[in-house]
């Protein structure tokens, strides 16, 4: 995940409401950045988002009580998995594979249709169909929602640890009907192992194909009105 480490006070990034903590979307790392940047074409919009944007983090007054570093810092913290979803087991940390510097890469394969006044972030209720792989997307599936008891899409809670962590970084402000796909480093997977999963090798990148069907029960061309704030 490429985050904002520091925002110049009289710069474009700040008049367009940068901050440090933020995460970069779309961009697998640095280099990508550079490169987009010496190729152009110009002007070249880079879409930032606040993981303090969300649930128990928006006061009274609809303002972030919290830092978009501090969210960074907690989600970096807290976002691992249990035995009882995707998530799996937690995982023994060891040192990273090789290409676990490549970062945490998001492709959306499909944007959705209509109006999206809704974008998911932290606390709200994410209902998925996946399917996961082991290294890119020509390996092996070792799990998906439609293998999962009744084959129903999978809910979880975003930002509040009951999802891996590189898919729940991943699956931030997506609209109902988006499909995405995770390119998963070690870091952010299973690092040293799954308990659960025992075929996924040790410091392996996963891959993860993510539709998201509903955010707070809000469905794909049902989504045109914004959140009532003063009640959310």
């Amino acid at each position: 995940v490429l985050a904002v480490r520091s925002v110049s006070t009289d710069g474009q990034g700040a008049r367009a409401g940068a901050q440090r903590g933020m995460i970069l979307l779309d961009y697998a790392n640095v280099k990508d950045v550079a490169k987009r940047i010496a190729t152009g074409k110009y002007p070249i919009e880079l879409r930032l988002y606040n993981l303090a944007m969300g649930g128990d983090a928006i006061g009274d007054l609809g303002r972030s009580i919290v830092t978009p570093e501090d969210a960074l810092n907690l989600a970096e913290k807290f976002s691992g998995g249990n035995n009882s979803n995707p998530a799996g087991d937690d995982a023994t940390a060891t040192a990273a594979a090789p290409g676990a510097s490549e970062g945490l890469a998001i492709n959306t394969i499909r944007k959705a249709e209509g109006e999206c006044a809704i974008r998911s972030r932290r606390g709200d209720t994410m209902q998925i169909k996946y399917e996961a792989k082991i290294g890119d997307a020509n390996g092996a599936v070792y799990d998906s929602s439609a293998s999962r008891g009744t084959g129903q899409p999978y809910a979880y809670v975003l930002g509040n640890g009951d999802m891996l962590r590189g898919v729940d970084l991943g699956t931030y402000d997506m609209c109902p009907g988006e499909v995405r796909e995770l390119s998963i480093p070690p870091e952010l997977g299973y690092r040293g192992g799954s308990r659960l999963y025992k075929q996924i090798p040790p410091n392996s990148r996963l891959f993860w194909r993510v539709e998201l069907v509903e955010v707070n029960f809000v469905k794909e061309g049902e989504n045109d009105t914004p959140r009532d704030e003063d009640f959310y």
